[in-house]
C-alpha cells in the first residue's frame, strides 16, 4: 500500500508582478484563516512556505500575534523556517546563503522552532553545494521542484556533496501545487498515478497549496473523499514534511545523485535569468562583497580594539540582502514597480553599509596612539597579510606633497588624478567667494599591512617636489602583461608564455526577443561584432604602480528589433573602456561604462582565449564546477519534452574560467553573473554585460516555444528592464599557466578591498557624509595589535566575523577542489586563544585547543567547509 502524505501549505512569493506591500496586505488576512483552521482543528498542520521574511513583516505590524504563532509552532502544527527568504541558489554567494539560513533559523527558533527541512520548492535550479550547506545547519532533508534531469529516474533519493554530506531529497516533479487537483477535481486515481511515476517508494508526498493560495478548509473532507473513491490501495493521510521524511528514510534502495540540477525537465528553469536586470545583480553583489570582505571583518577588528559591536546593524543589512535574493527578486522577473522597490531597498542597505564602514574607519583611526604624527591610515581587517597597490584619495592645501611612513621612510606614490576645490562659504555670485582652495588627489601606493592591522603615513606639504605622475605611453605593461592598441584592436602579450593574443577583447551585440525570465535571440537577428576602430580617444598612461588604457567612443546599433531585422543602425551606445595593470599583479582590471540608448538587445564581452575548450569552470557557493560547453540535451530537448532549450548559458558567482594544460583564462566578476563558451572552436569566453528587454513574460520564444513565463494570460510591460541609461561594469581578466580556484577566489577577495582608509584632516569636511559629525575617540587607545594571522594556506578564506555570542571570532575556510589539500595553513595569535570547530550556525561542535598562540590546521578533505571559533583568553591582570 502507498501512503500519500498530503501537506497543506501556501507558496508565498515575497514579491513578483505585485509588490511586497501588496503581498503583505494579503498575508495579514491570510494568517487569520491559518489561525482559524488550526484553532478549530479543520487542519492538523500547515506550512508557511519555509521562509521567515513574510512572518517577520507580519509580526512588525501585528506583534500581538507572536504568542499565537508560538503556540502552534511549539505544538508541532504550524511549520516555519528554516529560510529567511527562498533564495536563488545559482547566483548567490555561499556566505549570503549561510546568513539567510542563520537569520531564518534564529527567528523561527524564537517562535518555537524551525522546520529542519531545506525547503525550496520554486528556486530556478539547485546548486551542487546545498547538501553540505544543509548538513552544516543540522538539516538532513530537502524539497525542490525545478531542475532535476530527466535521466535521473527517481522522485526520492539521496543528494550527495563532494565532502561526503548528503540529504534525503524529494523532487516534487508535478509542482508544489499538485494537490490542488484533489481539492478541485474528483479524478483522484489519475492524480495518484501522476505523482507515483518514477518511484516505487511506498511513502509519497502530495503538496496541497499554491501561489498565495487561501487556506483549504475542506482538506479533511477531500482526503476522506479521495480515499473513498480511489480504486487503488493508496491511502491519503494529512501530514507534514518532518513526518514524511521520517517515513521516507525507512524506504530501502533509494538511489544517490550528485551535482547541480539545472535541467528544464519538469518545469522551466530560466537559464537566461542569470543576466536579467543587471542593475539589481550588480547592487546586491556589491552588498555581498561589502558585508563579507569589509564590514564584518572590520567590525571584528574594531571589537578586538575595544569598540562595541553593532550586530543589529549588520543583521539589518543582511536581512535586506536576503530579501533581494529571493528567487524572483534576485532574478528580476518582476513588474517595474517591484524591481524599483528591490533596487531602493538595496540602495538603503548600501547607505547603511558604507556609513558603518566609514564610522569604524574613522573611529579606529582617530583613536590610534602613536609616537609619530599620522595623517593617513590604511586598514587590513582580514586575517591574511596584504602587499598590493592600493588607491587613496587625499585632501591637501598644496598640489605638491610627500608621504612618509611611521618609521620615517619616504614612501613612493604616483598621482592618478587631481582636482581643485574651494572650501569657502558659498555665495550666489561665485566671483564673491574667497579663495580657500584645496586639492583632492587620488594616489596609488604599494601598501603592506599585516593581518588584522593597519599602517599609517605622514603627508608633508612643505615641499615643492612634484609627485610622480602617470606618463603617456605607446603601450602599458607590468611584470605579467603588455597591452597595445593597433587599428582599434587591443592586443595582449602574456610574459609568462611570451604569447601575443591579437584582438583579445571585442564586444558582441545581438537582439533579445526574450523576457525578464529568459534570453532568447531575435527571430530575425543580426549579430554584430564591435571593436574599437572608431574610438574617439585612446589614452595610454604608464606608471610604476598603475598603468591604464582608456578608450572612449560610441557604436551605432539597431534602435530596436524592427531595425535589427532591417539591418539598420539609427541607435547610439556610448562607451568608455578602461584596462588597468597594477604593479606585480596578474589581474587586468576591467572597467566599462555604457550609455545604453537602444532596445531589446544583449551585449557581451568576448575574450578570445585560443583555448579550444571542452568544458567551462566556475565557482559555486563553496566549490568549483565543471560543465560541458554544450548541454547534453541541446539537440534532443524537444523530443524528450524539455520546457525550454538548454542553451549553455552558465551562472557564476565570482569567476568563470576555461583552461588547458599550460594556459588558463579567467574572468573575475563584479556583478555580471552569466557566461558562455562560444565560437566555432569553443575558443571564446563570452561574459554577458547586460541585456535589455521590455516584458515580464512573452509567449512562444525561440528558446521557449510555449506559454509566457510568469503570467500566461496577461502582458506586463517592463520598460525599466530595458536598462536605458548609464551602466557600469567592473571585474578583472586573469591569465595564468594553470587553473587554481583558490587563487581566483583570493583575487576576488583582494579586488573587494577598496577604500579601507581614513585621512585625519580639517580642510575637507565632506570626504564622507559622517565627516560632518563630531566623534569622540575610543575609550582605550587603538594600538598595533594584530590578533590573528593565517599563513601558508591553500584553502579559500570565506569569511571572518564576530562570533555569534560576541565573545570571539568566526573564521570560515573551504576547499574548492575535489582533492585533499594538505597545505591548510597555520593560525598565529597575539595571546592565548581557545580554538573550536563550529557548525554553520556558529554553534560549537568541539574544542580543538584550550589555550594556544599557534594552531596548525588539519588537512581539508575534498570540498570541505570548516568554521573555526577563535576565542581570546583574557588575562585577570588589570
Amino acid at each position: 500500500m502507498v501512503k500519500i502524505h498530503a501537506i497543506a501549505h501556501t507558496h508565498w512569493d515575497f514579491e513578483w508582478y505585485f509588490t511586497r506591500q501588496e503581498a503583505r496586505v494579503q498575508f495579514a488576512f491570510h494568517m487569520d484563516d491559518v489561525f482559524d483552521a488550526l484553532e478549530n482543528n479543520q487542519l492538523d498542520y500547515y506550512l508557511l512556505d519555509g521562509q521567515m521574511s513574510i512572518i517577520d513583516d507580519y509580526l512588525k505590524a501585528f506583534p500581538e500575534k507572536k504568542a499565537v504563532i508560538q503556540k502552534f509552532v511549539t505544538a508541532g502544527r504550524l511549520f516555519i523556517g528554516p529560510w529567511y527568504t527562498q533564495i536563488d541558489e545559482m547566483v548567490t554567494s555561499g556566505e549570503s546563503i549561510v546568513r539567510n539560513l542563520k537569520l531564518g533559523m534564529r527567528l523561527s527558533d524564537a517562535l518555537g522552532g524551525s522546520m529542519h527541512v531545506g525547503y525550496l520548492p520554486d528556486s530556478f535550479g539547485q546548486g551542487q553545494d546545498m547538501p553540505k550547506i544543509y548538513n552544516g545547519f543540522g538539516i538532513n532533508s530537502t524539497v525542490f521542484w525545478r531542475g532535476f534531469p530527466s535521466e535521473n529516474d527517481a522522485r526520492y533519493f539521496y543528494w550527495d556533496s563532494n565532502d561526503g554530506s548528503h540529504v534525503l531529497a524529494a523532487n516534487i516533479k508535478n509542482g508544489y501545487y499538485a494537490g490542488v487537483e484533489m481539492i478541485e477535481q474528483d479524478d483522484f486515481t489519475s492524480l495518484a498515478d501522476k505523482i507515483g511515476t518514477k518511484t516505487i517508494a511506498t511513502n509519497q508526498v502530495l503538496p496541497v497549496g499554491g501561489d498565495q493560495r487561501a487556506v483549504d478548509f475542506n482538506l479533511k473532507a477531500r482526503i476522506q473523499h479521495a480515499n473513498e473513491v480511489s480504486d487503488t490501495n493508496d491511502q491519503v493521510i494529512e501530514s507534514n514534511y518532518p513526518d514524511f521524511f521520517k517515513a521516507l528514510e525507512k524506504e530501502p534502495n533509494l538511489p544517490h545523485f550528485t551535482g547541480e540540477f539545472i535541467d528544464p525537465s519538469d518545469s522551466k528553469i530560466h537559464r537566461g535569468i542569470y543576466s536579467s536586470r543587471y542593475d539589481l545583480k550588480q547592487l546586491y553583489d556589491r552588498l555581498e562583497q561589502e558585508m563579507t570582505y569589509q564590514i564584518e571583518p572590520l567590525m571584528a577588528l574594531a571589537t578586538h580594539q575595544g569598540i562595541p559591536s553593532k550586530q543589529g546593524l549588520v543583521d539589518e543589512i543582511w536581512q535586506t540582502i536576503a530579501r533581494g535574493q529571493a528567487h524572483d527578486s534576485s532574478g528580476g522577473c518582476n513588474s517595474d514597480k517591484t524591481n524599483a522597490d528591490i533596487y531602493h531597498r538595496g540602495i538603503i542597505a548600501d547607505q547603511l553599509a558604507y556609513s558603518l564602514k566609514d564610522y569604524l574607519l574613522r573611529k579606529l583611526s582617530i583613536s590610534i596612539k602613536s609616537d609619530q604624527p599620522i595623517d593617513l591610515f590604511a586598514w587590513n581587517p582580514l586575517p591574511i597579510a596584504i602587499n598590493e597597490v592600493r588607491e587613496f584619495e587625499v585632501s591637501t592645501q598644496s598640489p605638491h606633497f610627500t608621504l612618509t611612513s611611521v618609521t620615517g621612510q619616504r614612501v613612493p606614490f604616483e598621482v592618478i588624478r587631481q582636482r581643485r576645490e574651494n572650501a569657502a562659504t558659498l555665495r550666489r555670485n561665485p566671483d564673491e567667494m574667497a579663495d580657500e582652495h584645496y586639492f583632492i588627489t587620488r594616489i596609488a601606493v604599494q601598501t603592506q599591512i599585516a593581518a588584522t592591522d593597519w599602517t599609517g603615513y605622514l603627508i608633508d606639504e612643505s615641499t615643492s617636489e612634484i609627485p610622480s605622475q602617470l606618463e603617456s605611453a605607446q603601450q602599458i605593461s607590468n611584470e605579467h602583461y603588455a597591452i597595445t592598441v593597433n587599428n582599434g584592436q587591443i592586443n595582449l602579450t602574456t610574459k609568462a608564455t611570451d604569447h601575443t593574443y591579437a584582438n583579445f577583447i571585442t564586444i558582441e551585440d545581438g537582439g533579445d526577443e526574450g523576457d525578464t525570465y529568459d534570453y532568447s535571440p531575435a527571430f530575425s537577428d543580426w549579430l554584430l561584432t564591435l571593436d574599437f576602430k572608431n574610438a574617439d580617444t585612446i589614452e595610454m598612461v604608464q606608471g610604476q604602480f598603475v598603468s591604464r588604457l582608456t578608450l572612449n567612443g560610441h557604436w551605432t546599433l539597431p534602435q530596436n528589433l524592427t531595425e535589427r531585422q532591417q539591418k539598420k543602425t539609427s541607435g547610439t551606445v556610448g562607451y568608455q573602456l578602461v584596462l588597468q595593470l597594477n604593479h606585480a599583479s596578474n589581474l587586468i582590471r576591467f572597467n566599462m561604462t555604457i550609455d545604453n540608448q537602444v532596445l531589446d538587445h544583449r551585449m557581451r564581452l568576448i575574450l578570445h582565449t585560443n583555448i579550444k575548450a571542452q568544458s567551462s569552470f566556475a565557482d559555486t557557493p563553496f566549490g568549483t564546477i565543471e560543465r560541458p560547453v554544450d548541454d547534453p540535451h541541446l539537440q534532443d530537448w524537444q523530443t524528450i519534452g524539455y520546457h525550454e532549450e538548454p542553451t549553455s548559458m552558465r551562472p557564476m558567482i565570482h569567476f568563470a574560467n576555461v583552461h588547458e594544460a599550460n594556459a588558463s583564462w579567467s574572468f573575475i566578476t563584479g556583478g555580471m553573473k552569466d557566461f558562455q563558451v562560444i565560437g566555432p572552436d569553443n575558443d571564446q569566453l563570452a561574459i554577458t554585460l547586460f541585456r535589455g528587454v521590455g516584458f515580464l513574460g512573452r509567449p512562444d520564444l525561440m528558446r521557449r516555444p510555449s506559454d509566457a513565463s510568469g503570467l500566461q494570460t496577461k502582458i506586463v510591460p517592463t520598460p525599466d528592464s530595458q536598462l536605458n541609461g548609464h551602466l557600469t561594469f567592473e571585474g578583472a581578466l586573469c591569465f595564468d599557466t594553470a587553473f587554481d580556484a583558490a587563487k581566483l577566489q583570493e583575487a576576488h577577495l583582494c579586488l573587494a578591498q577598496k577604500e579601507l582608509y581614513y585621512q585625519e584632516q580639517t580642510i575637507n569636511r565632506f570626504t564622507t557624509p559622517l565627516q560632518y559629525f563630531m566623534m569622540n575617540k575610543a575609550q582605550h587607545a587603538v594600538l598595533h595589535a594584530p590578533f590573528v594571522a593565517l599563513t601558508d594556506s591553500e584553502v579559500v578564506l570565506s569569511s571572518f566575523a564576530n562570533s555569534v555570542d560576541q565573545t570571539g571570532y568566526e573564521l570560515r575556510l573551504y576547499n574548492p577542489t575535489d582533492q585533499t589539500i594538505s597545505a591548510s595553513g597555520k593560525l598565529t595569535f597575539n595571546g592565548q586563544f581557545r580554538i573550536a570547530t563550529l557548525d554553520l550556525r556558529g554553534h560549537v561542535i568541539e574544542t580543538c585547543a584550550s589555550a594556544t598562540a599557534e594552531f596548525m590546521l588539519p588537512e581539508f578533505g575534498p570540498g570541505e567547509i570548516r568554521t573555526y571559533g577563535l576565542f581570546p583568553i583574557k588575562s585577570d591582570k588589570k
